[in-house]
């Protein structure tokens, strides 16, 4: 049996590691929730558009209240169907726990900007 050993460099790279789960799901639990999985440093997991909600997240050192990145498409409907947006993983070897309810899911997206569009 082969053991491993790993050097300053490489523990530190295990130690920023950040990998996170990502749901957002409807309050009322009338839909089924949609998750996915985003691995940052280095980038991977399910999330459609993950380099991208990495750099995000890079910029706002991993704080959700500032990754909004508002879509200037379309305007959200005025529809109340209240769902909440949830991280939870580690950011750069961190525990990270992050839970907010918005009025709908184009709310949320347009708030949390890519780290949410999924």
């Amino acid at each position: 049996m082969a053991a491993v050993l790993l050097t300053p460099a490489m523990a530190n790279a295990t130690a920023t590691t950040s990998h996170l789960t990502l749901t957002i799901a409807s309050k009322d639990r009338a839909e089924a929730p949609r998750t996915v999985q985003l691995r940052c440093e280095p980038t991977g997991g399910t999330h459609p558009r993950a380099a991208e909600a990495c750099e995000s997240l890079l910029a706002a050192d991993g704080n959700f209240d500032q990754v909004g990145q508002p879509h200037t498409s379309a305007p959200c409907p005025l529809v109340l169907r209240p769902v909440i947006a949830s991280a939870h993983g580690t950011w750069q070897g961190k525990p990270l726990h992050f839970d907010k309810e918005f009025g709908n899911s184009c709310v949320a997206t347009s708030k949390l900007g890519t780290v949410f569009d999924f």
